[in-house]
């Protein structure tokens, strides 16, 4: 049985739950709470000297770094469930290189508008800086355009959907407290049917975080 320690609502931890059940695997998710302090907890730094979430713990290894956990789980489980990685060798390439900007330069960029948003006061907000943020996801996002475009349709899950997406769902999150934020009237046509293709299937909404309403 596979731990995947998991903390609601980090894309990171989505893309594991994503990745686990779409490689039919069976699992105990155990819930972190930033609040209660368990990711500064001696037990759980001895499985990420980070203190990060995810963590999975299969036999008698533990695994960090959510883009590793899709390969481990792609490479030892190969014939379980669906597929993470194409089995081409350029496709795989191309896969790996879009999830590597995921997490390089989109993450980065979510994350000063999430800085910004949700861990600001609301009477602290900066507007400007929040409009600039904006900005710099959306830039992000365009460089994704081609694969979105090409992608709606064709029924294929791999790790690029499952890191991209909860990316996304986040900063639609942040314009729910937001209502102003601009950010859905901005995305463009091919990212909008891509997410709404997505969002109707039943492992993107059977994992979507509990604490999210």
């Amino acid at each position: 049985m596979i731990d995947f320690y998991y903390l609601s609502g980090s894309p990171f931890a989505w893309r594991v739950w994503l990745a686990l059940e779409h490689k039919a695997l069976q699992y105990k998710r155990i819930d972190l709470s930033f609040e209660s302090g368990d990711l500064r907890k001696e037990s759980y730094l001895a499985l990420n000297p980070r203190g990060k979430a995810p963590v999975l713990v299969d036999g008698d290894i533990s695994i960090y770094e959510s883009a590793v956990i899709l390969e481990y789980l792609e490479d030892k489980y190969p014939d379980s469930g669906g597929r993470l990685l194409p089995k081409h060798i350029h496709c795989r390439t191309l896969s790996r290189r879009l999830i590597n900007e995921i997490d390089v330069y989109l993450d980065v960029a979510s994350r000063r508008l999430l800085m910004a948003t949700f861990f600001t006061p609301k009477e602290k907000w900066d507007e400007t800086k929040i409009s600039h943020a904006v900005d710099g996801v959306l830039s992000e996002l365009g460089r994704f355009e081609d694969y979105f475009t090409k992608s709606v349709g064709n029924d294929v899950l791999s790790s690029v959907e499952f890191s991209m997406f909860p990316v996304v769902a986040l900063m639609l999150r942040i314009e729910e407290r937001k209502p102003d934020l601009g950010f859905s009237d901005s995305i463009s046509p091919g990212l909008s049917r891509w997410f709404a293709a997505l969002s109707g299937l039943s492992i993107f909404q059977s994992t979507r975080p509990p604490h999210w309403s």
